[in-house]
């Protein structure tokens, strides 16, 4: 039998056996995301402390001890931890946020109703992140219903403030709480990207490297008076022109290690992008031909981009207020040296501009795939189309981790498609009942397939 061949009979197995022994599980699934969607977390202010209080509620119920940790900003994050029994080596954490963007006008769904319609659970965080807290809080469940030993401890992690940066949540936690998180062997959260074509997955996309934040804030200053004078140097009309400047920077796109990494494993799959892709990428950067030969979606991982996010001066149209204010959601990529973009950034604003770095993060090694749980994941998973580690534009708390020398991997279990995660920090989120509880099966399968000893699959092998 090939390696494929045995990969997809482990997982028609591993699948008989999680459906068998899940069904009040996934029956229930549906109405524990709905519920969850209807506790407004909007960060900020957070209010996790409810949706902590929800979950925990849920492992009492089955007997699993939770702990509340609490920031000193008040933001409150849940650990529960399933112990594997003596000869366990070391931890998986199981890890998702519980708070959500401030959904903005325009939805046509009430954001924290959890409204089921047409076949869809709308809501804020039904694909970012609460659908994955509620995959990762059933497979926690399921091995605990089933006791034993277990290949790893694995621990239930529900965070507090990732999407204002996590330092009151992850970040807080890993630095104050470090010896949590001492044997951890790997880190699994958001960030998967799988690539789904009419409803078929290509290919199960699983993070191994993101860009970094470098979140500014911009302000001018300048004499406030009457709005029908001429005065050319408020501070709204400096801000303007500052950032009138930032946006006509060059931009300037290189290859990266990670992107040449996630690149040729898409290539040695036959992704569609065909065999010297990145050699002919490199051209045409070299001829300055980038903007035209890379795909909409594609720029963001060969250049530090910048997105005016916020901007804020004045109250009334015939006063001319004293300052002005810009938020600037600067993304780097992985090896970008942040000081010297800093620096000349500083210089485009120019000398009106007081520049305020609101979150940064440190350059860090990918996370490696040469492990036995990625060759776990790629086992349970790769019967059914190719594992690729995958490169985000995106930011997760994975950083963290890494930062700390932890292995971390975005792995998603949906199959969610290419418009249906556009509600993502924008309006009408929603997830598909029937990918989310798909979804939620195929990670109580892998959280079994690669935690319980008897049922754990060996490597397929081959090239990775």
């Amino acid at each position: 039998m090939s390696p494929r061949a045995t990969a997809a009979a482990i997982v028609c197995l591993l699948a008989a056996s999680v459906t068998a022994g899940t069904v009040e599980a996934l029956d229930s699934a549906t109405e524990l995301l709905v519920r969850y969607l209807r506790i407004d977390t909007s960060n900020p202010p957070g209010n996790e402390a409810a949706a902590a209080r929800f979950l925990a509620a849920e492992l009492h119920r089955q007997g699993v001890t939770t702990r509340l940790l609490v920031s000193p900003a008040e933001r409150t994050s849940l650990y529960a931890r399933l112990d594997g029994g003596p000869t366990a080596q070391g931890t998986l954490v199981l890890l998702h946020h519980m708070d959500v963007v401030p959904p903005g006008p325009g939805w046509t769904a009430e954001p924290f109703a959890g409204e089921r319609r047409d076949g869809f659970v709308w809501g804020a965080g039904a694909v970012d992140d609460k659908s994955l807290g509620i995959a990762h809080l059933l497979a926690c469940l399921e091995l605990h219903r089933r006791g034993g030993a277990l290949a790893h401890h694995v621990v239930f992690l529900a965070v507090a403030d990732e999407e204002t940066g996590g330092s009151q949540g992850s970040g807080w936690l890993i630095e104050r709480h470090a010896d949590l998180f001492e044997d951890v062997v790997a880190v699994w959260t958001e960030g998967g990207s799988n690539r789904t074509f009419d409803g078929r997955v290509h290919w199960w996309g699983v993070e191994v490297a993101q860009k970094r934040p470098l979140w500014l804030e911009l302000t001018t200053e300048g004499k406030p008076g009457h709005g029908s004078k001429l005065d050319l140097h408020t501070a709204p009309h400096r801000l303007v022109r500052s950032l009138d400047r930032l946006l006509e920077r060059p931009r300037v796109y290189r290859v990266t290690d990670e992107a040449r990494l996630y690149f040729s494993a898409i290539d040695a799959i036959g992704g569609g992008f065909g065999n010297g892709w990145l050699p002919r990428l490199e051209e045409a950067i070299a001829a300055g031909r980038a903007e035209s030969t890379l795909r909409p979606g594609q720029h963001n991982l060969f250049l530090d981009t910048f997105q005016i996010t916020r901007l804020e001066s004045g109250r009334q149209v015939n006063a001319i207020p004293r300052r002005a204010r810009a938020l600037v959601d600067v993304r780097v990529l992985p090896d970008t040296d942040s000081d010297a973009l800093l620096a000349e950034l500083r210089a485009t604003l120019g000398p009106e501009v007081a520049v305020e770095v609101l979150l940064e993060a440190p350059a860090v090694e990918p996370s490696p795939i040469d492990t036995k749980l990625w060759d776990c994941v790629e086992t349970v998973l790769g019967g059914r189309a190719p594992v690729v580690p995958t490169f985000i534009a995106g930011v997760t708390d994975a950083r963290y981790f890494r930062q700390r020398g932890i292995p971390a991997y975005g792995l998603s279990p949906f199959t969610i498609g290419p418009g249906d995660a556009y509600g993502v920090h924008g309006v009408d989120e929603r997830i598909s009942i029937e990918v989310f509880e798909t979804g939620v099966e195929r990670m109580i399968e892998l959280v079994r397939g690669c935690s319980l000893p008897e049922e754990r699959p060996a490597a397929r092998g081959g090239a990775r």
